[in-house]
């Protein structure tokens, strides 16, 4: 039995136990985390059952198919994104002991669609794990310079949120801002590098992200210090949405190299 068909009988097990305690009590469960409808929990109870039992069918194979790997990953990362914006929203999710519970679950089902997808990646290039994460790590050493400082001044901007915003709305920036980290990681691990698609880790998050700071910077009544931090946030997330963009089409155009110092791939965005 292969590591990854541990990940998925470990995968199984999360879907059959959590889905179990929705079908079990949906209305508690709705209650605990806010106001989640019982026929939510309930519906969302047995989806998991029945993936589950999907992943069980799958893990016995001997070699696990890759379609099916991706689609449990797939929905792992749906899962993540679900409950983040929940949480940023405040729909359903609004209790603090549910908010918490909510993101650590959510951040161990994305773990394991991650892990999935790495060993899944691993396995395609016939490379150990080792050797896989060596790749990975001189795909990022290998972005030029300019990427680099670009990337650490949009992560400190992001992160310098609560110093010039009420937590409410400080929160909403930084869910945003790690909602995108699983994604990323995705599509890293899976491919063995940084590849120009990987700007769709930044479009899902921060394309809502973006609409909510124009709303807020139209009609916020606030101090000159936080709309200029704000305006600065908006325009640097605007940029970095227009080169992933840029990115993505030329990877649908062909240009799927993943980015190594020997092949002179152009920066990513």
């Amino acid at each position: 039995m292969t590591s990854l068909n541990h990940i998925l009988r470990l995968n199984a097990a999360s879907c059959i136990g959590f889905g179990a305690v929705l079908v079990i009590n949906p209305t508690a469960v709705g209650a605990f985390l806010g106001s989640v409808p019982a026929q939510l929990v309930l519906a969302i109870g047995a989806v998991l059952l029945v993936n589950g039992a999907h992943l069980i069918l799958a893990s016995l194979r001997a070699i696990p198919i890759k379609a099916e790997v991706l689609w449990f990953s797939i929905g792992d990362l749906v899962w993540w994104l679900g409950s983040i914006g929940c949480i940023a929203t405040s729909l359903w999710i609004t209790t603090p002991s549910g908010t918490v519970i909510a993101f650590l679950v959510a951040m161990a089902v994305a773990g394991l669609g991650v892990a999935q997808l790495a060993v899944l990646g691993a396995s395609q290039g016939s490379r150990p794990a080792p050797d896989h994460w060596h790749r990975i790590g001189q795909s990022w050493l290998s972005l030029p310079l300019w990427v680099k400082l670009w990337l650490f001044a949009l992560n400190a901007v992001f992160l310098a949120a609560p110093v010039f915003l009420p937590w409410a709305n400080a929160s909403v920036i930084l869910i945003a801002y790690a909602a995108c980290g699983p994604l990323l990681l995705a599509f890293a691990v899976f491919e063995g590098g940084l590849s120009r698609i990987m700007g769709i880790g930044h479009l899902v998050p921060w394309m809502p992200l973006l609409g909510w700071l124009v709303y807020w910077l139209a009609v916020a009544d606030t101090s000159l210090l936080t709309l200029l931090y704000v305006s600065l946030l908006t325009a640097m997330i605007s940029v970095c949405l227009a080169l992933d963009i840029y990115d993505i089409l030329r990877w649908l155009r062909g240009e799927r190299d993943i980015l190594m110092a020997s092949n002179n791939a152009a920066a990513l965005g």
